[in-house]
């Protein structure tokens, strides 16, 4: 039954991709690939000290593997990928600021042996929650990625804590992580 489903689907994108530019385009729920335990990550308490203690680069996510579709470049030219990201930080008390990092790998290359896809900057402030959005387009390293049957995610987090006042408490949430990839017909 499930093999029924899949040609059906298959034929379905086939004949989509003789539709006007011939793009297909697939949209791919890279979050949906993690444990929902790895999504929502408290931290601290980061104690205050002067100079303000740095909690250095600690993985969220540590070497994910996602499965895509195996011979995508057999058949279709991958023209852009789009990667969509959102986070959530919610700070109960103290102060700082939180670097996340995205990293995105082949399968025979840890992610953290790359250049990040993304990083951001977060300000915490007590009592202050912040949702962050970023889009990362026209990356060539990251379109080659989705050729491949699959790829690597780490996510990091380095936290920065206050130099004076209460400890820093918080908890960082992945809310989206999705590509949304667009594919145009192999010349043969």
């Amino acid at each position: 039954m499930r093999t029924r489903a899949f040609i059906v689907i298959a034929l379905a994108a086939l004949a989509m991709a003789g539709c006007g530019d011939r793009n297909l385009v697939l949209k791919v729920d890279v979050l949906s690939y993690l444990d929902p335990a790895l999504r929502a990550v408290p931290f601290g308490p980061v104690p205050a000290a002067s100079p303000a203690l740095v909690s250095g680069e600690q993985a969220l996510v540590d070497d994910e593997a996602i499965n895509l579709i195996e011979s995508l470049n057999e058949v279709a030219d991958v023209h852009s990928v789009s990667i969509v990201l959102s986070a959530f930080a919610r700070d109960s008390t103290g102060s700082g600021s939180d670097t996340l990092r995205f990293y995105l790998s082949g399968q025979n290359t840890h992610p953290l042996a790359t250049p990040p896809v993304v990083e951001i900057v977060v300000d915490l402030v007590a009592g202050r929650d912040t949702t962050l959005d970023v889009t990362v387009s026209a990356d060539p390293r990251v379109a080659e990625l989705f050729v491949q049957p699959g790829m690597r995610l780490s996510v990091t987090t380095s936290l920065r804590g206050p130099e004076a006042g209460d400890p820093l408490n918080g908890r960082v949430e992945l809310r989206t992580i999705e590509a949304i990839v667009v594919a145009g017909r192999k010349a043969f």
